[in-house]
């Protein structure tokens, strides 16, 4: 009988450590998802307010307030701004290519 109540005892032990092992892998996996949709996100600066960049997301047009601390130094006004290694990066190669675009529509006026 003792045998029988120390397998029902690891049983449950069993379950309690897969139910602790699933909610982390499910926890990890959000963070994964959350971390790549950061990854593809690009933000346009709007303003900036204070000690806030008020800044739109390109692709769903929301709003997102980012402490300045968290920017680089020489952010401004117009600055796009793409998410590498863990922190905000101004993406230039974008910038570029939108004041080319932009002069090409304004040669073709």
């Amino acid at each position: 009988m003792e045998r029988k109540e120390e397998l029902e005892k690891d049983k449950k032990i069993d379950l309690g450590l897969g139910v602790i092992a699933q909610n982390w892998i499910q926890s990890f996996l959000k963070q994964i998802a959350e971390r790549l949709e950061k990854m593809e996100e690009v933000l346009v600066v709007d303003r900036i307010e204070g000690n806030v960049a008020v800044c739109e997301n390109r692709k769903t047009k929301k709003i997102q307030n980012i402490d300045i601390a968290e920017l680089p130094k020489n952010i401004e006004e117009g600055s796009i701004l793409k998410w590498k290694d863990g922190k905000y990066e101004i993406d230039t190669s974008k910038e570029i290519n939108d004041r080319i675009e932009q002069k090409m529509k304004d040669v073709w006026k």
